[in-house]
């Protein structure tokens, strides 16, 4: 069996370690892993004083578990391998990675995903502010990869994305693909105020957006058509496990294309009534 991380702290200061990553753990026996480096605030640390290790060097997905809402960066920079987490974590999850695969079975907080370069994040819980977002003073967010949520984001989420991947099962908050430069956003649930201000190219394909919402003014009417590379996608989700409601692939969506005061040439895709 992979190896077993199961949390056995007890503090509230932020933790973290560049050894909680699948491509770090990978070939590791327990003592070994549990030597590895971690900081408590300020102070060092290492693993096994943090966590109960146990299992060996076998392949498969490694696994945390416990309340980790206090660690932060778990998977950060991950190139490579599996995670399998159980339980809440802190910011940056799975932030910067370029390879891999990451699960988790609970919540994420701010910037899961930021500046994502490759490989996968699934959470099946809610994931806080700036999922997949440009950290502050960068140009560009997620570049590559996939990121799938299933339940609720926060605020500004795929924040200035180059390129991927984001679906999102739950309402999301303000600023949702705010900033665009391409990349694919696909919601199922309600989304907040300001969706797709200045985008400059990209897709945001919302689903049931709320009874409420109508497309910025700087947004124009294009028509409605099928699009070929959405169905693809939705086909893509749902063999991966992901809830795509049936008979999304054949159905219609109504096109904006905006931001016009960037350029314009992004896309807003509502799905057509009736």
């Amino acid at each position: 069996m992979p190896l077993t991380l199961s949390w056995t702290g007890s503090t509230t200061l932020p933790v973290t370690s560049d050894a909680l990553r699948a491509d770090r753990l990978a070939g590791l026996a327990p003592p070994e892993a549990a030597a590895l480096p971690a900081r408590i605030g300020n102070q060092p640390a290492t693993l096994g004083d943090l966590f109960r290790i146990a299992g060996d060097t076998a392949g498969g997905p490694h696994r945390l578990e416990g309340d980790l809402r206090h660690v932060r960066g778990i998977g950060l920079g991950m190139s490579s391998g599996s995670l399998l987490i159980e339980g809440d974590v802190g910011p940056y999850l799975g932030a910067a990675m370029t390879g891999g695969a990451i699960t988790l079975n609970g919540s994420a907080s701010s910037w899961a995903g930021a500046e994502m370069r490759g490989g996968t994040l699934h959470i099946r819980g809610s994931a806080g502010d700036y999922l997949g977002a440009a950290e502050p003073g960068s140009r560009r967010g997620m570049r590559d990869g996939l990121i799938l949520v299933e339940g609720p984001v926060g605020s500004e989420a795929g924040l200035a994305m180059r390129r991927g991947l984001i679906a999102v099962t739950g309402p999301s908050g303000p600023g949702l693909g705010r900033g665009m430069i391409a990349g694919t956003i696909l919601s199922l649930g309600p989304v907040a105020r300001l969706a797709g201000s200045g985008m400059k190219r990209g897709t945001l394909a919302l689903v049931d957006p709320g009874p409420d919402f109508e497309p910025l003014a700087t947004f124009a009417p294009s028509g409605r058509y099928r699009f070929p590379f959405l169905a693809v996608y939705l086909r893509t989700l749902r063999d991966r496990g992901f809830p795509i409601p049936a008979g999304l692939e054949s159905a219609a969506f109504d096109r904006y294309n905006g931001d016009l005061l960037d350029g314009g040439q992004g896309e807003i895709l509502t799905l057509a009534a009736g």
